[in-house]
């Protein structure tokens, strides 16, 4: 079996369409393909399985994910036959540098960080090998992030105290599986698992974080576009204090987002000139972490968040970033981010598949505090997936089912409510097309499932109440969505409400989030179409 080793870029997977209420975004998937990138480490595996059977199941135990975590974030070995011919001895080289006291500066990534004794040969040398960087090469080819998270807690950064480590990591993860095995929410769970990790083993360092480099020859490379979406999120977690964001990947970029082949020549891995520039950029930031001094400031490249041509548009549904969400929770400013990690953990856990999949704002997390009793009674019958974000609009939802949430398992039914957060400044037609897109979104990562379509429930003590009437008025748009058969409506809002059209606060007490009674009226009126959908 031939096999390229470094990154691999198989049914790199991505939908391009932006964010919005309108127009409504494709909905395609690109048939799945076959590519490999590479100048390097292309070897001829030939391997003789009774010479290696117990080298083998060592590995199957240290590498063998766990169900409780997703693939990116459990600490793994690499390929079985790859780990005994050269990624273990280099493993055993790099702790052997660490034990001997380590380096004040560390590079850490995979075959783009290894390749700085490549490619990047002649500028490591003259830069970083000696004086008063030293630094230690911990850059491991084809390496994902759970991999790097294997070499960190089996010591790679324990024993010595470095002033600043360096860090790129994540083509691997985007470019190796197809996207539905790992879609971008893994990448980005995986990334921050890697920061943590070398806090948790470097706490004084200062870590000099860099973006995934960009990859393919133009802006439509699949895999690129993929690197966008994360490098868009991850940014946000260099603080400022501690992680500090160095992207410069626009200077290996013409005008028009071509990558070079003088800089790239596999449009993957830099040639000479491509670390000429990364080594330039990072400088600054080892110097001021070796010295104490002030770190250079922040710079985005205006390619790196893939949103921001979209900025300017009315649309009211316009894509807000993953991590960059500081609303009404401010006192926990990642329990967004924290929660979809969650939503993953619990995927994993689902063996592929559940019943129902209950998607929405608080009023579906909900399910999970004020309905758990509800919730635990049809847990009897249904494996079921809560995935509720309190303070989710239309185009949240969206994000989170484009970009992972959906992906890795399959559902007989998905129960939607979205919508009442999109009042704040949104005009019911513009909620309406965000969910018509969301649907069409569900469609494409779920294409088998039932859609059960709950109205926006009534919100506001009194008929009359803006916002109530707001609500009215998206689900009389939204209901038409409804075919019957794919998409089903299920409306039991008259039972939330009094004969005079008043909500009680018995049933709401913020006139807005059920107590349980309201879960109980929610399950009675879902629980036909869970029966229908599941059979059962």
């Amino acid at each position: 079996k031939t096999r390229h080793h470094g990154e691999h870029n198989d049914a790199c997977q991505f939908l391009h369409a932006p964010i919005m209420a309108y127009p409504t975004p494709k909905c395609n998937a690109p048939p799945l393909g076959r590519w490999t990138c590479g100048a390097g480490f292309v070897y001829n595996v030939r391997m003789n399985i009774r010479k290696i059977v117990s080298f083998a199941a060592l590995a199957m135990l240290a590498a063998f994910p766990s169900a409780a975590n997703i693939r990116a974030v459990t600490p793994c070995l690499p390929d079985a036959g790859w780990t005994k011919s050269w990624w273990m001895p280099r493993h055993t080289q790099k702790m052997e540098q660490a034990r001997a006291g380590g380096a004040p500066v560390v590079f850490v990534g995979d075959s783009i960080t290894h390749n700085w004794e490549s490619a990047g040969k002649e500028q490591w040398n003259k830069y970083f090998a000696a004086g008063r960087y030293r630094a230690l090469n911990l850059g491991f080819s084809g390496d994902r992030t759970e991999h790097v998270l294997w070499r960190l807690d089996h010591g790679e950064l324990s024993g010595f105290e470095a002033k600043a480590v360096v860090l790129m990591i994540g083509t691997n993860n985007t470019g190796h599986f197809p996207y539905g095995q790992e879609p971008p929410l893994d990448t980005i769970i995986g990334v921050r698992a890697v920061l943590d990790k070398i806090r948790e083993k470097q706490p004084n360092a200062k870590i000099i974080f860099c973006p995934i480099f960009p990859r393919g020859a133009d802006e439509k490379d699949a895999c690129r576009a993929r690197n966008r979406v994360v490098n868009a999120e991850v940014m946000r977690f260099a603080d400022g204090k501690t992680v500090f964001w160095c992207d410069f990947t626009d200077q290996f970029l013409v005008q028009d987002g071509t990558l070079p082949a003088e800089l790239f020549p596999d449009r993957l891995h830099p040639a000479a000139a491509g670390y000429e520039i990364w080594a330039s950029a990072i400088r600054p930031y080892l110097d001021a972490a070796l010295d104490g001094t002030p770190m250079p400031a922040n710079r985005f490249a205006a390619h790196a968040d893939p949103y921001a041509s979209y900025a300017d548009k009315p649309a009211p549904a316009r894509p807000t970033s993953l991590i960059g969400r500081k609303e009404w929770w401010w006192k926990d400013p990642e329990m967004w981010f924290n929660t979809v990690k969650r939503h993953r953990d619990e995927t994993s856990r689902g063996n592929g598949a559940f019943d129902l999949v209950f998607l929405g704002d608080s009023i579906t997390r909900g399910w999970e505090t004020r309905g758990a009793a509800v919730l635990a009674d049809l847990r009897k019958q249904y494996s079921i997936l809560p995935l509720g974000i309190g303070g989710d609009r239309v185009q949240h939802v969206i994000w989170r089912v484009r970009y992972g949430e959906l992906d890795g398992f399959k559902t007989k039914c998905i129960m939607l409510m979205i919508g009442t957060n999109n009042n704040y400044g949104d005009k019911p037609e513009a909620t309406a097309l965000g969910i018509k897109n969301l649907l069409s979104e569900i469609r494409a990562k779920q294409p088998e499932a039932t859609i059960l379509l709950v109205p926006v429930f009534p919100r506001g003590e009194q008929p009359t109440d803006p916002k109530r009437i707001n609500n009215a008025n998206v689900n009389a748009l939204i209901k038409g969505f409804a075919d019957g058969k794919h998409v089903i409506w299920v409306d039991f809002n008259s039972r939330l409400v009094r004969p005079d059209g008043t909500i009680s606060k018995d049933l709401m007490p913020d006139f807005l989030h059920p107590r349980e009674e309201g879960y109980r009226i929610w399950a009675e009126a879902a629980l036909p179409y869970f029966k229908a959908a599941c059979g059962k």
